[in-house]
């Protein structure tokens, strides 16, 4: 990837203004690099630096579409590709980190007020026309899934071992809880929200919601997907302390019995994908931990 004197570089080629300093930033979005850059007459911008070709081709059709609907987005500045065949973008620079780091700061009305924020611009969202396939695409694009539970990938009968792993243990019974919601999956209509809003992309500054970003492609399906990774989140990052959130998020969205469940099968889904990440890192007592929070989750949601 490229280092501050580079993306200063590119921020001068782009916009025609020698900015005053460019730096790195101690997060990352999809694999991107993030730089923040200061311009002479006072403002901020965030430079966005892929390795792959592309990688923003929607972000400026996107961002528009979500403006034009009063969410709190980004503006494009410039965008194009990089000499080393990635890409990047630059955008005007929104205050605030990411909900992740705000929560140990935040009273619980604040935690309310940006549950039902997150859940009213995903509402919005959802009323854009539904696409005539599931998965991620552009909005008003053409994912290529034909149904919703394909992206999930073929649904698996395998026996449990005595012997089996813990990991493989939880793995079949996240199998069982899948069997389970299929028919909530065969209900929902393909549509359009922002599946990477969790505990990232929701920038918060002082306990108020400032923006949301990273909004290059959006998902068609089931919005409550969101819900369920944002509650992984916080069980595997933060902890108990902030379960009050993901509760909130929960409330807002007043779910049926059956979405409820299928919002906990997304929990687990994602707690065991981060235990099998965890696995392969070699990090031991991480994976120890998220066994055990991985087993609350799917009691959860087989109950």
């Amino acid at each position: 990837m490229i280092d501050d004197e580079q993306a200063a570089g590119l921020v001068r080629t782009a916009l025609h203004v020698n900015p005053v300093s460019a730096a790195r930033q101690l997060l990352t979005q999809s694999g991107n690099c993030i730089f923040r850059a200061d311009l002479p007459e006072g403002k901020s911008i965030v430079l966005r630096v892929s390795p792959r070709r592309n990688a923003f081709a929607y972000t400026r059709h996107n961002l528009g579409i979500l403006r034009a609907m009063a969410l709190p987005v980004q503006t494009v500045l410039a965008s194009g590709d990089t000499a080393t065949g990635g890409s990047f973008v630059i955008l005007n620079w929104i205050p605030g980190r990411d909900l992740a780091y705000e929560l140990p700061q935040m009273r619980r009305e604040e935690m309310t007020r940006v549950a039902e924020a997150v859940t009213d611009y995903q509402k919005r969202v959802g009323c854009l026309p539904h696409s005539d396939g599931f998965g991620w695409s552009q909005i008003g694009g053409h994912p290529t899934f034909a149904q919703w539970t394909n992206i999930f990938g073929e649904p698996a009968n395998d026996s449990i071992s005595a012997d089996a792993t813990p990991l493989s243990q939880l793995r079949a019974r996240l199998r069982a809880v899948r069997r389970s919601v299929e028919p909530h999956f065969a209900s929902i209509s393909p549509t359009c929200f922002l599946d990477d809003l969790t505990t990232k992309n929701v920038l918060v500054e002082h306990g108020v919601l400032q923006g949301v970003i990273d909004c290059d492609t959006v998902c068609y399906g089931d919005p409550l997907m969101s819900v369920g990774t944002t509650l992984a989140h916080l069980a595997a990052d933060l902890g108990e302390a902030y379960r009050f959130y993901g509760e909130e998020l929960i409330r807002c969205w007043r779910p049926r019995v059956d979405a409820l469940r299928a919002i906990r099968f997304y929990a687990a889904l994602w707690v065991v994908g981060f235990l099998a990440a965890a696995e392969v890192a070699g990090e031991i007592a991480r994976a120890a931990e998220l066994t055990g929070i991985a087993d609350a989750m799917l009691h959860l949601a087989e109950t």
